[in-house]
């Protein structure tokens, strides 16, 4: 626990040990969830054979696009 006055570690009563705060695991796991359910988003994007790869890079590299992003930069 901290002291609410000097933000510094409080010395147990017998004043050899220090007493730290618990660490919130919380975000981490959060963190570790959110990462989880983006790879296996982006997984299912790039396996899915119903985007049709061929159809989209032909479409990102067509003059209109490519205009649109020169006009755009």
């Amino acid at each position: 626990m901290f002291n609410s006055l000097n933000k510094k570690p409080l010395q147990n009563s017998q004043g050899n040990e220090r007493i730290l705060p618990v660490k919130n695991p919380g975000p981490i796991v959060a963190g570790v969830i959110v990462a989880i359910i983006a790879c296996s988003l982006l997984y299912s994007i790039v396996t899915n054979p119903r985007f049709e790869w061929d159809v989209v890079g032909i479409y990102l590299i067509s003059n209109n696009v490519l205009a649109g992003i020169g006009w755009t930069l």
